[in-house]
């Protein structure tokens, strides 16, 4: 069935050619695709009973219901398909003209199946759970089904109100989220694909927290890029009743020995150029763009006013904009000279135990190894290094 246009990427293909990206963002269309939907579609066949009600509440052009359908039986004939299937099926979206290509691309994966060739009249009438809908205000929608499939949009969200866990701009899925756990019933699955800051990033400790304390737990796939054309590192899970309550377990690749954070104590930069402005005392100071990458003796010559947190050297700088598809994750420098440093935000500061420059030196080392950067990669997929997952890179022989 993946060669019939209609049931394959050629819909979202079309999408991407019709909309530009910055409009793609605002809306939230990005659309899971065969492989990912496949692989949530599995998970969560694997924990329901036949016949289970299963709902995707942002379902844009159905590619998870397509893929969980994909398992669900057929009868004698396309009426009796449909009709067993919407006993099955739920979804909702904004847009009514997605919801309708949802329906017809299930009218087809049904007629694939079955061979039909039967008449249908009207696409509106079919499937009834697959309506036009807001999630954010489905009332009592999201109590029913017995599990979910989930891809929320991944936007910011400026302005938030009333949430418990965070304050500021959000990841739009957090939301999404934190709505779909509150609403449906306890016993019911999320097998979801989300973007990877809300399962590493130090900004949503507490969403995770509030996920925890609802009772749930769930493990993770680290999935990548979600696709060639949109930039954002993704992971899949099933979020479900846990007796642990632990949700994407950062502490989840094993390591008995020594870490970066025995000998270090790890930092923020403190200086916001943008917020500061030059008052207080004269100090050197360093940013992200102009710091040499690995040098192991950096002296500093440019200076600035600052009233904020500065520090003493020696100490390492580690860049905090980090990639997967970076040749090195953690990219360091050693901070030498007899005056106090103003470090920008862009920046971690890494202030050795004992003091000493030796140290200093044997970290950059560290950073430098491939067991460093296969770590990170392993960790946190996420633009941005944070101070706890850097505290947690494995302090290996320094000596090759």
């Amino acid at each position: 069935m993946d060669t019939e246009p209609l049931l394959n990427g050629v819909p979202y293909k079309v999408h991407r050619q019709s909309f530009d990206i910055e409009r793609r963002r605002a809306l939230g269309t990005f659309f899971t695709g065969s492989a990912n939907a496949r692989f949530l579609a599995r998970q969560l066949h694997a924990v329901l009973p036949a016949n289970s009600l299963v709902m995707d509440p942002t379902c844009g052009m159905g590619d998870l219901l397509l893929a969980y359908a994909e398992a669900i039986p057929i009868e004698n004939t396309l009426n009796a398909t449909l009709e067993a299937w919407a006993k099955q099926l739920a979804g909702l979206d904004l847009d009514t003209d997605l919801v309708r290509l949802t329906k017809a691309r299930l009218v087809l994966q049904a007629r694939l199946r079955g061979g039909f060739t039967d008449e249908l009249k009207d696409i509106d009438g079919i499937l009834p759970g697959i309506r036009t809908g807001d999630m954010m205000a489905s009332g009592n929608a999201l109590g029913e089904p017995d599990g979910f499939l989930f891809n929320p949009p991944f936007g910011v969200v400026k302005e938030v109100h009333d949430c418990v866990w965070s304050t500021g701009s959000v990841n739009a899925a957090a939301l999404f989220l934190a709505e779909l756990v509150a609403k449906k019933k306890p016993s019911a699955p999320v097998s979801a694909i989300l973007p990877e800051v809300l399962r590493s990033g130090s900004r949503y400790e507490a969403f995770r927290a509030h996920l925890e304390g609802w009772g749930l737990g769930g493990g993770y796939h680290l999935l990548g890029r979600f696709d060639v054309w949109t930039d954002v590192d993704v992971f899949a899970t099933l979020v479900e009743r846990a007796q642990k309550r632990r949700i994407w377990d950062m502490g989840s690749q094993p390591y008995d020995g020594k870490c970066v954070g025995h000998f270090f104590r790890v930092h923020v930069g403190a200086v916001v150029p943008h917020r500061h402005e030059c008052k207080g005392p004269w100090r050197r100071y360093i940013c992200a763009k102009t710091t040499p990458r690995w040098s192991e003796g950096y002296e500093p010559k440019a200076s600035r006013r600052f009233a904020g947190t500065s520090f003493k050297p020696p100490f390492v700088v580690v860049r905090r904009t980090s990639s997967p598809s970076d040749t090195n994750r953690a990219v360091a420098t050693v901070i030498l000279g007899a005056r106090d440093v103003a470090v920008e935000n862009h920046l971690l500061v890494l202030i050795p135990e004992d003091g000493s420059l030796d140290r200093c030196r044997d970290l950059v080392r560290v950073l430098g190894k491939k067991a460093t950067d296969d770590y990170l990669n392993a960790s946190i997929r996420c633009r941005h290094l944070t101070t706890g997952i850097v505290a947690r890179i494995p302090w290996t022989e320094t000596d090759d």
